[in-house]
């Protein structure tokens, strides 16, 4: 996606809107305070305005005020963020971000998962989250060139039932490239995260090296607080399901859900300055790594010279000044 960032007037307009959602159960807790101090800190001018003058907005109002499509995309997916930054997702809140989505005229697929957390449906919460999630897909265009053999194969390979020795060979293989390649590296990160390789008993599905490449090319980690940046990585490279990102990440690892299979969930893991930086990171980036790229082509080049490529800058590149 294209992150754009709003002048002044639309900046107060969104900042208000995040805090009406906040406050629509009770006085700001301190996540939802952190959220509205990073975007302010982030996205204006550094000067640090005073949250309590931050007055109620109606949706009417809003949509009637803040018209670029772009923007108000972005903004449902940080209220979609606000909902969450507590570490619960009211029932209140959860209308109210529904109520600011239809007068933007924004769809998403995420918002209506939120009324689904909100309301306890957890179950179908979880099975719309993560059939729109980037795996899926992947599996299904991988099925496509390969055989839809390999879906059936990966299931019995997650449970221990199936080994493919031969592409277990092709990625230890990886180990042997030189060091700061990006095949070396994603070796490197596999064996320091204990993580089992493509075709051994109990691996996740072969998909889901692009996942670990984002890691790579991010400079990530697996820790909960640095999923949640990884995920907002990609949603901001992403064109697909970019909210449900958010749902994904932030059900998983702020609210606490069990979201993500065989992973445990965690509670309240979100760093709001350092989340929009990583979005701003994706967004900056001139390919969409989940869709159409083959690392295989460029498994032997070095990690730095693919960042200069594909445009992926470090975390200090967007961070104009530090939120409180």
């Amino acid at each position: 996606m294209e992150f754009f960032i709003p002048d002044p007037e639309q900046l107060t307009l969104g900042l208000r809107t995040l805090a009406t959602v906040a406050r629509v159960d009770g006085p700001l807790s301190d996540g939802e305070a952190a959220v509205l101090r990073a975007a302010d800190a982030l996205l204006g001018d550094g000067s640090g305005r005073d949250l309590d003058l931050l007055e109620p907005i109606a949706p009417a109002e809003l949509a009637a005020r803040f018209t670029p499509p772009p923007l108000r995309f972005q903004l449902v997916a940080a209220m979609l963020v606000m909902a969450m930054a507590d570490g619960e997702v009211g029932q209140a809140e959860a209308d109210l971000v529904a109520a600011f989505a239809a007068a933007l005229g924004v769809e998403s697929s995420a918002v209506h998962n939120l009324d689904r957390l909100a309301r306890g449906h957890y179950r179908r919460a979880r099975l719309d989250i993560v059939r729109r999630q980037w795996a899926p897909k992947k599996i299904a265009e991988m099925a496509a060139v390969q055989g839809r053999a390999i879906i059936p194969k990966a299931i019995l390979g997650m449970l221990g039932l199936h080994q493919d020795p031969a592409l277990t060979a092709r990625y230890l293989a990886l180990g042997r490239l030189a060091a700061g390649s990006l095949g070396r590296s994603y070796f490197e990160y596999m064996v320091a995260n204990e993580f089992a390789f493509p075709g051994e008993a109990y691996a996740p599905p072969e998909a889901m090296v692009f996942h670990d490449m984002t890691h790579v090319l991010s400079g990530y980690g697996t820790t909960p607080d640095q999923e949640i940046l990884a995920a907002a990585f990609s949603a901001g490279y992403s064109s697909y399901e970019v909210h449900n990102w958010f749902a994904f990440v932030l059900s998983q690892f702020q609210l606490g859900l069990q979201t993500a299979p065989n992973i445990p969930p965690a509670r309240l893991q979100m760093d709001p300055a350092r989340l929009l930086v990583a979005v701003r990171r994706g967004a900056a980036m001139t390919i969409d790594i989940n869709d159409g790229w083959d690392y295989w082509e460029v498994i032997e080049e070095p990690v730095e010279a693919l960042r200069e490529r594909y445009h992926i800058l470090p975390e200090s590149a967007f961070m104009r000044t530090a939120a409180p």
